[in-house]
């Protein structure tokens, strides 16, 4: 397997998007957050929310903005791995980015949300204990793993499972052990923003084109499942595939698979107990929908020949449409960056990136249509965008294919959404790490996993001048 760069959501409806080089790495720990783009699902590969791209037209009365680049002049070097044990160091990279370099013990960790994560097996290769940790200034600290066992029914079967969790300031960290072999039963958890008593369970059944699953809100201090779609009309759907939540869980979109593969949207509103066919709402037939915020969606057009598309904005409280984006080109999934091969790429939430076919980009604010460029940036034909949970910021990263175990990142970069930054640096000796993961730790730092002469560790980015 050569360095694919495979963009993947953790446990079908995860938490982070992660480019992944080393065959048989480990998998993310389930740490997932319920995101208003969570319409990606189904153990698929999100394909709208970070891998096209589309072109954003410009509108009457457009102004053009401009967002900031700055390309550091310092070189990161990555310290050498001793070997001996776990430990944390942190270096300055041009007094823009903190770096931590934490080394962990054996393959034994994983990650998630603002935490690491260390998982003992029996003999069996049954969990027997995790153990959760969090990385602030430098140092890492223990924080109280809570474990809850829950027993569900739902359509004929009985799912009886463990899940470990945690507290991390106002965030919640998930864990659960991976289901071995074929089943057409499986289950996987999300948190929920901002809060740490609640996370949602999914339930799902079948594979491919007869998968189904359903939400339950599961609060955890209690152990008290919530059926939160129940009189809504939402669980008598068949093979609903995907649910994309608002960020206070009172407005779901539903997407179910119809007999001939082709996908229907419906708009449940949680609180009034109402389910409304997505066309009949919106008066448009959307491909691809997800919220803007708990007032907007939007709704994504393809055209027949998938090359072009169209983004609507839909105001929930007044019922206004708005076409934000008219016919573009889309970046081509899968291809690099050419004069050819250009377009903006959608990240699921709010906002995107257009690469012109010279290189330069902007930033564009699907529900408004507004376009800022970042100026002095030419986009690398080997470069790549990841979104963090909260579509606020964006990862940038240049990869190669130096070997089949290596994504080599030679340069990275933290494009910030609110603040209007975008701050790059370059990385030397990169061929020698054995790095092959590369995502988001928290919605603030970046994250790299590798295995460099043999050991396990963890690099951890964050960006101070976007935090000032």
């Amino acid at each position: 397997m050569k360095a694919e760069r495979l963009l993947a959501a953790f446990g079908q409806l995860e938490e982070q998007y992660i480019e992944e080089a080393a065959p048989g790495a480990l998998g993310k720990m389930r740490a997932s957050r319920v995101k208003r783009n969570a319409a990606a699902a189904a153990a698929m590969l999100l394909i709208f929310a970070g891998v096209f791209g589309t072109a954003m037209a410009v509108n009457a009365g457009f102004r053009q903005m401009v967002l900031s680049f700055f390309h550091i002049g310092q070189v990161e070097s990555v310290p050498d791995h001793n070997g001996d044990g776990f430990g944390v160091s942190e270096s300055d990279i041009g007094g823009l980015v903190k770096a931590e370099y934490i080394q962990l013990e054996d393959l034994a960790y994983d990650t998630g949300f603002g935490t690491i994560c260390q998982v003992e097996r029996e003999d069996g290769g049954a969990v027997c204990s995790v153990r959760f940790r969090a990385v602030r200034d430098g140092e890492t600290i223990a924080l109280e793993t809570q474990k809850n066992t829950f027993s569900l029914n739902w359509q004929g079967k009985t799912y009886q499972k463990d899940l470990y969790w945690c507290a991390n300031d106002a965030e919640l960290s998930l864990y659960w052990d991976t289901e071995h072999g074929l089943s057409d039963t499986d289950w996987f958890a999300q948190t929920v923003s901002g809060r740490t008593d609640v996370a949602l369970l999914y339930l799902s059944q079948g594979n491919q084109g007869e998968y189904a699953q359903y939400p339950m809100l599961y609060h955890l201090d209690t152990g008290k499942v919530e059926d939160i779609l129940q009189g809504t009309g939402a669980e008598n759907l068949s093979f609903a595939c995907e649910h994309a939540w608002s960020d206070d869980l009172n407005e779901v979109i539903i997407t179910c698979r119809g007999e001939n593969g082709d996908k229907v949207s419906y708009f449940c509103d949680v609180a009034a107990k109402s389910l409304t066919p997505l066309s009949d709402l919106t008066g448009v037939e959307a491909e691809s929908v997800y919220f803007a915020d708990d007032d907007t969606l939007l709704l994504l057009q393809m055209t027949e020949n998938r090359e072009s598309c169209v983004v609507f904005s839909y105001d929930l409280n007044t019922a206004a449409l708005t076409q934000t984006v008219r016919q573009e080109k889309v970046f081509g999934h899968g291809r690099e960056f050419s004069a050819e091969n250009y377009g903006m790429m959608f990240f699921g939430g709010r906002y995107g990136v257009y690469v012109q076919p010279a290189g330069a980009i902007s930033v564009v604010d699907f529900k408004t249509g507004v376009k800022t460029l970042v100026n002095g940036f030419v986009f690398d034909p080997h470069g790549d965008f990841l979104s963090n949970l909260s579509n606020t910021k964006l990862l940038y990263s240049v990869t190669g294919e130096i070997s089949d175990e290596t994504l080599a990142i030679s340069q990275l970069g933290i494009l910030d959404l609110k603040a209007k930054t975008f701050t790059v640096f370059d990385r030397e000796s990169y061929e020698n790490l054995q790095e092959w993961s590369l995502g988001w730790f928290d919605d603030d730092r970046a994250e790299i996993r590798s295995s460099q002469s043999g050991t396990d560790a963890l690099y951890l980015y964050g960006m101070q001048s976007l935090d000032k």
